[in-house]
């Protein structure tokens, strides 16, 4: 039999939380019953990681971030064209732009299956009116041409619910999920190379916040709150991984602020699970997320977070158990919290065990592609296009239907 053809179609060609989870679900898929690939904006790390790995990248050329009307609409026809050349017979969708354009090309070139799955929303509070607008209109007229969609986290379906996005019967929860193992090997023995590396000392106490240095994550909250950290704490280091347009205008602001020599700026990185494990405990003071990846990842590796809550975010972080939960664009509330955690080791250890123990009972990478390439049959199915019998091999069937029913 045939393999089936997969395209997902993705904005933008960074190692954001999409778009990781877009290349774990492409890398598990099984690869003797289905074929992927990914369609994407030209350049840029996945797309570079997406073809080490022997898969292949369409580069769509018109594929751009801000809405630009004319570049959609070849864009769209670009889809369309790889859509048809290729005979896909699933087109998944992620992000808001390669969702909207994606699944509108999906049924203009009569794909069999069109998917998408919700990462977040562009219409957040920080957008302006008008754009929510926009925005808000765009998603329930997308959503219509989803034969299925997928939602990261229930703070997202029940915000889809809440704006008329949520299509009854044709949606599941499938956790974001991360590769567990690559954040449990290691520890202290490669510490002091990487401290060196990154231009930390050995006594330094380490808070880490992984994310593009773009709007809405809350960078300039962090460094205003690291002013009250300090008088606390001198030997705080706020380690910042991650490369973005904002990188020189937040390392102003912390001259600004006279905190410039505890403020790390590493750029972008990959060794993403070594640096998290010399933490002592992670941050994302965001103003809007589907879920917070690095949230998983930072409990994946044992550490205590502090985190706002937006999003999906409640979904992955306990608040006094896995670590806190405070109000977006707070500094002070944000100082308190990691304040607390400095100066409290045994409940900053207390919380971090907790939270490798949640993250690794619900937010598995073998259990998030297990359901996702469950949704492929089930859709197939009801095209009436044959597959092979599915087989969970890495995550059996009950655990699926232990995390779904624990959701």
């Amino acid at each position: 039999m045939n393999r089936i053809k997969v395209l997902h179609i993705h904005t933008l060609p960074v190692v954001s939380g999409s778009g990781i989870n877009t290349y774990l679900t492409m890398k598990r898929t099984p690869a003797d019953r289905f074929e992927v690939s990914l369609a994407c904006a030209p350049g840029g790390m996945l797309n570079h990681i997406v073809r080490g790995n022997g898969m292949v990248v369409h580069e769509v050329r018109n594929m751009v971030q801000p809405l630009q009307p004319m570049k959609d609409l070849r864009a769209l026809f670009e889809l369309v064209r790889i859509l048809r050349r290729e005979e896909i017979s699933i087109v998944h969708t992620h992000n808001s732009k390669a969702g909207f354009l994606g699944r509108l090309a999906g049924r203009i070139a009569g794909t069999p299956v069109v998917i998408h799955t919700v990462h977040g929303f562009a219409f957040h509070d920080s957008e302006p009116w008008t754009r929510r607008i926009l925005f808000k209109s765009l998603e329930r007229l997308a959503a219509r041409w989803a034969d299925h969609m997928i939602y990261i986290s229930q703070p997202m379906i029940d915000w889809a619910e809440r704006e008329g996005i949520l299509n009854e019967g044709g949606y599941s929860k499938i956790y974001s999920g991360i590769d567990l193992e690559a954040f449990r090997k290691y520890g202290h023995a490669e510490e002091g190379r990487l401290r060196c590396e990154l231009g930390l000392g050995m006594k330094d106490r380490v808070i880490g916040f992984v994310s593009k240095l773009w709007e809405g994550k809350g960078h300039t909250v962090a460094l205003k709150a690291m002013v009250s950290v300090l008088k606390a704490c001198p030997e705080a280091k706020l380690l910042l991984v991650g490369e973005g347009a904002l990188e020189p205008s937040l390392r102003e602001l912390a001259r600004e602020y006279g905190i410039e020599e505890s403020v790390i700026f590493a750029g972008f990185k990959t060794k993403i699970a070594e640096i998290t494990a010399l933490c002592d405990f992670c941050i994302l003071p965001s103003f809007y997320e589907g879920m917070g990846r690095v949230l998983l990842e930072a409990g994946a590796s044992g550490k205590a977070v502090v985190a706002t809550r937006v999003g999906g975010i409640p979904d992955v972080v306990v608040h006094w158990e896995t670590g806190f939960l405070i109000p977006p664009g707070e500094p002070f509330a944000l100082a308190e919290a990691m304040i607390r955690l400095l100066t409290d080791a045994e409940l900053c250890r207390r919380m971090g065990e907790n939270a490798r123990r949640r993250i690794g009972e619900k937010f598995d990478a073998n259990t998030m592609v297990a359901e996702i390439v469950a949704v492929y049959d089930t859709c197939l199915a009801q095209k009436g296009i044959a597959t092979q019998k599915f087989s969970l091999k890495s995550c059996d069937f009950e655990k699926v239907i232990r995390n779904r029913e624990a959701g």
